[in-house]
């Protein structure tokens, strides 16, 4: 698509996190100029000043911005829309809609962000932590529309992508002289989430008499010499009263370049980072410092944890990719945010922030000093990593595939697809028969691309009333066939799939639930991957009958399967009960075993993946398993018999590679 109009809209001209953010995201997506048109709307952000940098980039961006403006005063429409905020301020401007943010600095967002997340087509965030902000949070209200209680979940794709390493011109002169050889440096703004006044009250008392200097960077608020003295003020109230200190405190309050900055990192005094914050969306300080090479003391958690890290292979038998610590990891305690930081619609009263153990931060800033080479060898090692997986051309090509390459799910439209075909068997239903067709007839595509087929397995139930009334609602979506006797569970999933006339095939059990958008969901996964023969997602528990997706309170409990290879699916039955297969798959491996009465579908899935049948897992949590104490897989009277056949099968595959 040629010429695409792309609107970037954020505080792209202040030195804020958020402004530099903002910087990336144009400095990515200028690597597919002339196929975008890139345009500018600048915002502020806060109480930060404004760039005063005279350069190419700085004129390219005044032009984007004039371009903005006149192409909005004539009201024509753009292709794409990137709004670089807090997700408050995002709303649709655009064919397609992306936010772009540093995610939240506790464990959760707040429901005006997901609301927020939820209007957009594509979230990007900035680290692991900052995705989870979004994704492992929920919120319970009532549907404005309807009146019936709901839950609210991020329904949108989360993608992470992280600041790019910098390249830093050498300044001609240090920016500070400092008295002592070993000295430890904090970059960061005033204010509770930072922690600063304990930062330094706590190394002032472990390090009184000891020829050692802490440095502090702080931001103008304004350029006023009130400004000056009130950050002056702050840090004197915060340092013990010791008369025989030897330790000294320097405090750099004020806007510095990017290379000044870098060059307190190289400083040949500067020794050490430090930072007591309690949650960071990515600490951008501290990355500066870990691709410095300077060892870091940090808490571990939050979104510094996706770069303090280095990667290893376990010897083990298993092989098992997993991670080191390369900083001094200082002790937390997880507890609700203080009161002085709720911020209505951003930070929630009950979000969680790390606190810091005093005791620990202490002995972590002696360690380092005492066994310094320890310490920088880590660091150095940590800096290389870093260096390699976050390289500035790498993460510019990252973001822009993220913005201008939308999943290929969003462009689908429901037309596209092709019939889905739904088998259920119907058998001893009568207490869910009604609940399960409501949920099946309310999935988003199900009047224009969905064929539900009903197979009464000799049920000793009343349930053909029910179904009969929703014959006559849908006579165009459901099919329906009595048998005269019970072939089970499989033997009927078979006549199923010689009945269906779908190119793509389902199971939906009585008693189970799905998201309304579970069907196309995993239509539109199977529809752009011609490579994968099935895919499944993940689910939530519930023991309380008929309860649906929005329903579901406890979602503490669920189904968080592995991603697809042949051993996992060996170890657990990834697909349970909410698969999308190809009907194409039979051609190839046949039907499912009759002889099987519950795992007879881990067997099909084995039997196909053993000759090279190609699975994916979507990342989201679709549909609601019910654990039903009469059902065949779940009543304990049968838990003999089930654990023998899943044994056999096992066995069966155990050798297959």
């Amino acid at each position: 698509m040629d010429n695409k109009k792309v609107l970037v809209r954020g505080p792209a001209l202040t030195q804020s996190g958020y402004g530099e953010h903002t910087r990336f995201v144009l400095r990515s997506l200028r690597l597919q100029e002339p196929e975008l048109d890139i345009h500018i709307l600048p915002t502020g952000w806060g109480a930060t000043g404004w760039l005063s940098t005279d350069n190419e980039e700085r004129h390219w961006i005044d032009q984007a911005v004039e371009k903005a403006s006149r192409h909005m005063a004539e009201q024509l429409p753009y292709d794409i829309s990137v709004q670089v905020t807090i997700p408050n301020e995002w709303h649709p401007m655009a064919a397609l809609n992306i936010g772009v943010t540093a995610g939240i600095e506790s464990n959760k967002v707040s429901p005006i962000w997901l609301e927020k997340a939820n209007a957009m087509d594509k979230i990007i965030t900035i680290s692991e932590h900052s995705k989870n902000g979004f994704t492992n949070v929920e919120y319970r209200g009532t549907n404005k529309q309807t009146g019936q209680e709901m839950t609210m979940r991020c329904m949108n794709p989360v993608e992470v992508v992280g600041y790019p390493v910098k390249t830093h011109l050498s300044v001609e002169k240090e920016v500070i002289d400092l008295d002592y050889d070993f000295n430890y440096l904090t970059i960061a703004q005033w204010g509770p989430r930072k922690n600063l006044a304990n930062t330094i009250k706590w190394f002032v008392e472990e390090n009184y008499d000891q020829e050692v200097g802490l440095i502090i960077k702080t931001s103008l608020r304004n350029n006023s010499i009130l400004d000056r003295e009130h950050a002056a003020n702050q840090v004197l109230a915060a340092i013990p009263d010791l008369p025989d200190r030897k330790c000294k405190i320097y405090l750099i309050h004020g806007d510095m370049s990017e290379e000044e900055i870098h060059s307190l990192y190289v400083h040949p005094k500067v020794k050490c980072y430090v930072s007591l914050t309690n949650g960071e969306g990515f600490g951008l300080p501290m990355f500066e410092a870990a691709y410095s090479g300077l060892p870091i003391i940090a808490p571990s958690w939050s979104g510094q944890v996706d770069f303090l890290y280095t990667p290893f292979e376990s010897k083990n038998k298993k092989k098992k990719s997993r991670k080191k610590a390369c900083f001094a990891e200082v002790d937390f305690t997880l507890a609700p945010i203080s009161q002085d930081a709720h911020w209505e619609g951003v930070l929630e009263p009950d979000s969680m922030w790390a606190y810091a153990s005093e005791g620990s931060f202490k002995t972590r800033l002696r360690q380092v000093r005492k066994n310094y080479k320890k310490w920088k060898d880590l660091a150095t090692k940590l800096k290389e990593w870093v260096r390699k997986e976050f390289d500035s051309d790498k993460m510019h090509e990252k973001l822009s595939f993220a913005i201008n390459k939308p999943s290929p799910i969003t462009k689908i439209q429901t037309k596209d697809l092709p019939k889905i075909s739904i088998i259920t068997s119907v058998y001893d239903g009568d207490d869910f028969i009604r609940p399960f067709l409501e949920d099946v007839t309310r999935q988003t595509i199900f009047k224009e691309k969905c064929e539900l087929i009903l197979i009464n397995a000799n049920s000793p139930g009343n349930e053909e009333p029910v179904i009969q009334e929703y014959l006559e609602k849908y006579p165009d979506n459901i099919v329906y066939k009595k048998l005269d006797e019970d072939p089970g569970i499989y033997g009927t999933w078979n006549i199923g799939v010689k009945m269906s006339t779908g190119e793509y095939l389902t199971n939906a059990n009585l008693d189970d639930k799905k998201a309304p958008h579970s069907i196309g969901r995993h239509a539109k996964a199977l529809f752009v991957s011609p490579e994968v023969d099935l895919v499944y997602a993940d689910l939530y528990i519930t023991e309380t009958a008929n309860e649906l997706f929005e329903e579901v309170t406890n979602t503490s409990r669920r189904y968080n399967f592995p991603d697809f290879s042949y051993e996992n699916l060996k170890m657990v039955n990834m697909p349970h009960n909410n698969p999308m297969w190809r009907k194409s798959y039979h051609d190839k491996h046949g039907y499912f075993d009759e002889q099987y009465r519950s795992a007879g579908d881990w067997e099909m899935w084995l039997r196909g993946a053993s000759k090279g049948s190609v699975f994916k897992k979507i990342p989201q949590v679709l549909g609601v398993y019910y654990f039903n104490p009469k059902g065949i897989s779940t009543n304990p009277d049968n838990f003999s018999w089930k654990q023998q056949e899943e044994a056999s099968i096992y066995e069966k595959y155990a050798e297959n590679e």
